[in-house]
């Protein structure tokens, strides 16, 4: 009897602790608890690098960015980690 009701305490005290760190986690994120809104802590401090195309979709402006190389085995394609 004892070691149920102490399992049921602890499962219930870690339930706690691990709703707390989620609520803690999603102000931070939101910026609530610094009192800055969370716009202000996603803008890049870089600008991109783009070339204007002088199209317009929906209003906004649409840009040409720099191609990438990716480069990639055959034997990783398809597989996950």
């Amino acid at each position: 009897m004892q070691i149920r009701r102490l399992a049921r305490v602890l499962t219930a005290t870690a339930a706690v602790v691990l709703v707390s760190l989620g609520l803690i986690g999603a102000s931070w994120y939101t910026g609530t608890i610094t009192g800055h809104p969370a716009s202000a802590v996603a803008t890049p401090s870089t600008p991109m690098v783009g070339v204007p195309t002088g199209a317009t979709v929906d209003g906004i402006e649409v840009q040409r960015l720099p191609s990438i190389t990716v480069t990639a085995r055959r034997s990783d394609v398809g597989t996950t980690r």
